[in-house]
């Protein structure tokens, strides 16, 4: 095993070497491990992210075959696959962390003074020390639904990287410690590949890290008019002390009852005429929708009526969950206005990347 807060590191795996099954090769790692890659431009360097949650694996299901493949990237990549611990105890990959554990995802950010704090400043100190020319977080979404990527920027860049993925593109103003908030000198995008159980997961996260490794140039200049961007999500959280629970039907013990099938309203257009959850006597008292500076602002995207939670202007919804956990301790569903879905004329470079 690992010492506890830092990497292993592989380089250059021989192929022949790799468990043939990703669960055995996850139980073939000593640890939390940073996989080397050598390309055929040694000057360069690009990062994948996997694993961050134990119950996402398509893109640690892409890694596994890449290099078992043997696939030549154009320049050197490194792999980092992070809380295998949590993916491995039972059942296999269904721990998004462990009990005893924090949101791995949460944790870039001071201070770094845990176990897992110690880990994620390793991560970043590993990437800092490669100077990459990009960093790829991948991740499934929490609930069934189409692949996304999402940025915290606003810069034509992520547009290419995002394309090699996907057409949808959040910009987001949150803040939380995700991976995709450091400051490494590049550009680092969070691509969610769509539902662990939705084979075409599999496949968007297999396609993209191919795109992603193989091109020899990265930033291609895509054009706005192939992207679907957004602008401005806010989050919906169940209040603290409230009771939430899935069901096809109302329940009058609990504070808000959302249905069974929410994540299929992930991408779909939600008009003002679309229930989407019940409510209890709290009525709005026992939601909170959080904007990009932290304050609740409800009121400005949701009513009541008859009980029941209504969009106050037309939504589109992602990382609408079914998990009842992640629902009650990180929110039900991101949302944006329709109105928020045009890419500013002046976003253009509006940052520049300094490598050193």
């Amino acid at each position: 095993m690992t010492e506890p807060g830092s990497f292993v590191l592989w380089d250059n795996p021989p192929p022949e070497k790799l468990a043939p099954t990703v669960t055995e090769f996850l139980y073939q790692l000593r640890g939390p491990t940073v996989i080397k890659i050598s390309g055929q431009d040694t000057s360069r360097c690009r990062v994948i992210v996997t694993l961050l949650h134990g119950n996402e694996p398509s893109g640690l299901k892409a890694v596994h075959r890449l290099i078992r493949e043997r696939s030549v990237p154009a320049v050197n990549i490194l792999v980092a696959i992070v809380s295998i611990d949590a993916a491995l105890a039972e059942p296999v990959f269904s721990n998004r962390f462990l009990p005893s554990q924090r949101d791995m995802n949460r944790l870039f950010q001071a201070p770094f003074d845990d176990e897992q704090g110690a880990l994620a400043k390793s991560l970043l100190d590993i990437i800092r020390e490669e100077k990459p020319e990009a960093v790829i977080d991948i991740h499934n979404t929490s609930g069934d639904g189409p692949a996304f990527s999402v940025c915290v920027e606003r810069h034509t860049r992520y547009l290419d990287l995002a394309s090699l993925f996907t057409h949808r593109l959040i910009i987001t103003g949150h803040r939380l410690g995700a991976l995709m908030e450091a400051n490494l000198g590049c550009p680092i995008l969070t691509v969610e590949c769509g539902g662990a159980m939705q084979a075409e997961s599999d496949d968007i996260a297999w396609r993209g890290v191919t795109r992603f490794i193989t091109q020899p140039e990265l930033y291609r200049s895509v054009t706005i008019e192939e992207m679907d961007i957004y602008h401005h999500p806010v989050r919906l959280e169940l209040c603290e002390n409230r009771q939430l629970v899935y069901s096809s039907e109302p329940d009058s013990n609990v504070d808000v009852t959302v249905p069974s099938h929410i994540d299929r309203r992930n991408f779909g257009v939600v008009r003002p005429d679309t229930a989407l959850a019940w409510l209890g006597p709290s009525g709005l008292n026992a939601l909170c929708v959080r904007d990009e500076q932290g304050g609740n602002v409800i009121d400005d995207f949701f009513v009541v009526q008859d009980n029941k939670l209504y969009p106050r202007t037309t939504l589109k919804l992602f990382m609408a969950t079914t998990d009842p956990k992640i629902a009650m301790t990180d929110c039900l569903f991101y949302a944006v206005k329709e109105t928020d879905h045009l890419w500013d004329e002046t976003a253009d470079d509006v940052a520049d990347w300094e490598m050193s």
